[in-house]
């Protein structure tokens, strides 16, 4: 016998002609079913997913240590941790008119060239402990859903690594009740544990660019499915 696939009226002769209300209750059924899908598709909302820029930086920034007249000395190693009002750098007649921290963070000495002027930047302090705001512009539509007690997500692609991105929550602080072409400023702050990880990522941010994730009203899924 040879093995091939049946045709449909082969399949006919087979099984015979099923009655005719059969074959009408069965499309019935398919009408019902589809008229049911296309209701529930229009009763049933679905949140809309919208994404906004958002930059982050540091709300303590990166503190120069200059050069001061009469020369200075170093009073803490490159690389040492330090105390918020450490010295870090010897005057040339005491250590009163030195420099001390203005915040406890690390500090980065460079080298110094063989002379060097008053006011040129000889080590950078950077924050030990810091924590992070975001701000960016909103659409109305998107900034009429936030609140202030909602957590919000930001993602941040890693430079270094293009397809791996960090997750970062955060809180809106401010959104600024001036309008400009149906958009909106706003300023948020990251939570404690984003603040720590971000920290690691690098500790002097000056501008990273984020993406700030957003759930707008919701709209029923057939509208959604069409657009």
């Amino acid at each position: 016998m040879e093995n091939r696939p049946l045709y449909s009226a082969e399949i006919t002769e087979i099984i015979g002609t099923p009655p005719w209300w059969i074959i009408r209750a069965g499309g019935g059924v398919l009408l019902v079913v589809f008229v049911a899908c296309l209701s529930l598709a229009s009763v049933v909302q679905v949140p809309e997913q919208s994404n906004a820029p958002v930059f982050i930086s540091g709300t303590t920034s990166p503190y120069y240590v200059r050069q001061i007249a009469g020369g200075a000395r170093p009073a803490a190693a490159s690389g040492q941790i330090v105390e918020l009002g450490q010295l870090l750098v010897r005057g040339p007649l005491d250590d009163a008119s030195g420099i001390r921290a203005p915040f406890a963070g690390r500090l980065r000495l460079q080298r110094l060239p063989a002379a060097a002027s008053p006011g040129d930047t000889i080590g950078l302090l950077v924050p030990l402990r810091n924590a992070y705001r975001f701000n960016g512009v909103l659409d109305l539509a998107q900034a009429s859903t936030l609140s202030n007690d909602q957590a919000l997500t930001i993602r941040v692609t890693m430079s270094d690594h293009p397809d791996s991105y960090l997750s970062l929550s955060g809180y809106l602080g401010y959104v600024s009740p001036v309008v400009r072409q149906g958009h909106v400023a706003c300023v948020g702050q990251l939570d404690s544990l984003s603040n720590v990880l971000l920290a690691r990522y690098s500790s002097a941010i000056t501008n990273l660019e984020g993406t700030l994730l957003l759930t707008s009203k919701r709209k029923p899924l057939l509208q959604s499915l069409f657009k």
